[in-house]
């Protein structure tokens, strides 16, 4: 059997040493202005004796700032002698992106966020999530990726447990005790339109308990979802063990939900200009009219009227008004049985 490759990328870490170290993972990378230049991704390591290993990221899109913000912070503030066990963190895992405001990275195109596991010898991209993948994933007992809607949708603040086929019972109890601490207001319990490139869904294939939260929206920086994803961090953090201390208080149950199958996700079904009726949070029936498509450039031509499938609660919403065929529009939820 062949051995895995290596990964690519090197980092100023040094695994074996307790205490804080602060640094870069760093990604080689020969471009036009810099043969020979690397991409420096920020990676901290806070280990104190033993305890769980626990992944933080933040920026797997590089247009979602609460999470950074948030990683940050406890970078400063953290100490050695706060921690028990491991606790690493990625504030900007998909560090071009980030720099770019983009959601994918400048360098390739790519999603951080569908090209799990990766390739050590791929895109720039690609290399990155088999650093995450094969490097940090194998030291780690549970990982939170730190998420927000990005520039293109307002969406409800939430815990996304992702179940995929080879998701281990024990696994998923796991991922969905870490998810009712930390707390969000809704608790989705997902396949991700049954797609496994997630960083969420290969870290829980290799048997990480693993949650990713949605915690701002239409690529702003929110005031209410940096305190709580600084709050709800705080509780997860505290509910696994690595960062020790008075447990705060169990959080007020989160909603639990589903994406609605076969129709929850309602794609445009031309281009045009989309004119939603209703708000997050609404609940809605099938056939219901869910908004117009307009078509501004022919003011003669009557608006298209696009209409849900299925019913179910507004979890997310495009918040560009300008559309393409098969742009999502908004998806919905519904109460998990």
């Amino acid at each position: 059997m062949s051995q895995p490759r290596p990964s690519t990328v090197f980092t100023d870490i040094d695994w074996a040493r307790p205490g804080k170290q602060v640094g870069h993972a760093w990604l080689p990378y020969s471009g036009h202005d810099d043969a020979w230049g690397a991409v420096a991704l920020p990676l901290a390591v806070i280990g104190n004796g033993d305890g769980p290993t626990v992944l933080v990221t933040g920026a797997i899109h590089g247009d979602e700032y609460e999470g950074p913000i948030v990683i940050n912070e406890l970078i400063r503030r953290l100490d050695a002698s706060q921690v028990k066990g491991c606790l690493i963190l990625m504030p900007s895992a998909n560090a071009p992106a980030m720099r770019a405001a983009s959601r994918v990275s400048p360098l390739d195109g790519k999603n951080l966020a569908r090209v799990f596991p990766g390739n050590p010898y791929g895109t720039p991209t690609e290399q990155i999530a088999a650093f995450i993948h094969d490097v940090l994933f194998p030291k780690c007992d549970a990982y939170v990726d730190l998420h927000a809607g990005g520039s293109s949708l307002f969406i409800e603040e939430s815990a996304q447990v992702v179940v995929t086929p080879t998701l281990a019972p024990e696994v998923r109890e796991r991922a969905e005790d870490m998810a009712r601490w930390f707390g969000a207001r809704f608790t989705v319990i997902t396949d991700n339109m049954g797609d496994p490139r997630t960083s969420c869904g290969a870290a829980a294939h290799l048997g990480l308990a693993a949650i990713a939260a949605e915690m701002g929206e239409n690529g702003s920086v929110s005031p209410k979802g940096v305190k709580r994803t600084r709050e709800c961090l705080s509780r997860v953090l505290a509910r696994l063990g690595v960062v020790p201390g008075a447990l705060p208080e169990a959080p007020p149950p989160s909603r639990r939900v589903r994406i609605v199958p076969n129709g929850g996700n309602l794609l445009s079904p031309g281009d045009g200009y989309f004119e939603p009726l209703h708000e997050l949070g609404d609940t809605v029936e099938a056939g219901e009219l869910a908004g117009y498509l307009h078509l501004l450039h022919e003011p003669a031509q009557e608006p298209r009227e696009v209409r849900f499938a299925k019913g179910g609660t507004v979890y997310s919403q495009r918040t560009f008004g300008a559309v393409k065929q098969g742009n999502n529009l908004c998806v919905l939820v519904e109460d998990e049985a």
